[in-house]
């Protein structure tokens, strides 16, 4: 997620040379004082704020409930508020009747114009229609897509070759430890299983997920 922000602030990989320099070097951009949106405030949510804080971004976040942040210094918005502020939107929603093209035309026109949007949860979170319109019109100035729907994309799909879109395979996740930390889960469930405990990371069937 960060690596996504990052790479459309600092142009990559355009700024990348094959020769020598021509003229003055494009201009930059910077994560320092932009806003990111979060939609959605879960595990992932909280360690993608805690990341963003440190390059001095202000973290906006939408949840399905009234419940507070549960990651400090994080404001909860309306979604309307969210996407109207937010200079970097990142999707982290599952995929459930209510989420279903939560981004559709009309969230788009609440957008900020030429904002950055990142999904790195489900594809069906976005109408790619309504996305489609809103590159061409500049509403979303940059789509970063780790999912998408359906998944793959078939050939030829206009995503693939937009200029303002980059899509990759669904491995956001690609990197991390994944059998330590499921290892590590389970020990940690087991403990609490013994002990009578509540488990964490329950699937709640009537929301969804």
């Amino acid at each position: 997620m960060i690596a996504s922000l990052l790479a459309v602030e600092k142009r990559f990989p355009e700024i990348w040379l094959t020769g020598p320099p021509k003229g003055a070097p494009p201009e930059l951009g910077a994560l320092f004082g932009k806003t990111l949106g979060l939609l959605g405030i879960g595990s992932i949510g909280i360690e993608v704020a805690k990341r963003a804080q440190v390059f001095g971004l202000r973290v906006l976040a939408h949840r399905r409930t009234d419940a507070p942040s549960p990651a400090p210094n994080v404001e909860l918005a309306a979604l309307e508020v969210l996407l109207a502020q937010s200079d970097h939107v990142a999707v982290l929603l599952p995929l459930t009747d209510r989420t279903r093209h939560l981004l559709d035309a009309r969230a788009f026109q609440a957008l900020k114009p030429g904002a950055h949007l990142v999904n790195i949860s489900r594809g069906g979170v976005i109408d790619h229609d309504a996305l489609l319109a809103a590159l061409e019109t500049g509403r979303v100035g940059f789509a970063t897509l780790d999912v998408t729907e359906p998944e793959p994309l078939p050939t030829g799909h206009p995503l693939y070759s937009h200029p303002h879109v980059r899509i990759s395979p669904h491995v956001s996740y690609g990197g991390l430890p994944l059998r330590e930390l499921l290892v590590r889960q389970f020990l940690a469930n087991l403990t609490r299983f013994l002990a009578g405990e509540p488990l964490a990371q329950q699937v709640r069937p009537e929301i969804g997920y």
